[in-house]
């Protein structure tokens, strides 16, 4: 085959600045996109709008699309992150908001104080709801479901009030998970120190999860 006889010439004369936002998490622009299309927010913002105090406030919607965010990029885990995006305009844009409106880590510590537990029973009515929007889509011939505790280890975190002795000789705490494949479908947030079938909790887990399935 014959070879093309025009070459690139192409070579770098100089190197200047852009005026074009860049960023390195620009992969988080099609999760935003895919949160916005699981009709997810609405459910959002009729479960947890009540935790906005002012209308000045930040929006819920956009507390919950950050911490999304914030948790699938892992870059850090400290909430002390959120200062550093605050100041990075690409992100902000990412995102779909301007810089002004993004989070700083003192919002998001104030947002999750405002939680109660009756907010936090709403959040296993949510991944329910996920769940079975998923067996809507997929519709399986048979559901595999699995439950186990999943150890967190606290030893090195400054304040640990609460912990408990767990099975891998760590200070933490033990939620148990019901999964359906990759999903956490419904989770009980408890001691370190209660295995997987302590008291009756994975029972009325079952017979709850059994009922919504049917």
């Amino acid at each position: 085959m014959a070879q093309s006889s025009s070459n690139s010439n192409h070579k770098i004369d100089a190197i200047a600045t852009t005026s074009d936002t860049l960023t390195s998490r620009g992969g988080l622009a099609l999760f935003v996109k895919y949160l916005s299309h699981l009709d997810l927010f609405p459910l959002l913002e009729r479960w947890f709008g009540s935790l906005r105090k002012s209308r000045k406030g930040t929006p819920i919607v956009q507390l919950f699309k950050e911490l999304f965010c914030f948790f699938l990029d892992g870059t850090s885990s400290h909430l002390t992150y959120f200062d550093v995006l605050k100041t990075d305009p690409g992100y902000a844009a990412v995102l779909e908001e301007s810089p002004a409106t993004v989070s700083s880590s003192h919002t998001i510590k104030r947002f999750f104080a405002a939680f109660s537990f009756v907010r936090i029973w709403l959040f296993r009515h949510l991944l329910q709801r996920l769940f079975l929007w998923r067996l809507q889509v997929e519709q399986p011939a048979v559901i595999y479901l699995d439950l186990d505790v999943m150890p967190m280890d606290n030893d090195d975190a400054a304040q640990r009030e609460g912990v408990q002795p767990t099975y891998t000789h760590s200070r933490g705490f033990a939620p148990l998970q019901l999964t359906w494949g990759p999903y956490v479908i419904d989770a009980v947030f408890r001691g370190g120190a209660k295995h997987s079938n302590h008291g009756d909790t994975v029972a009325h887990m079952i017979r709850h999860v059994v009922r919504r399935i049917r």
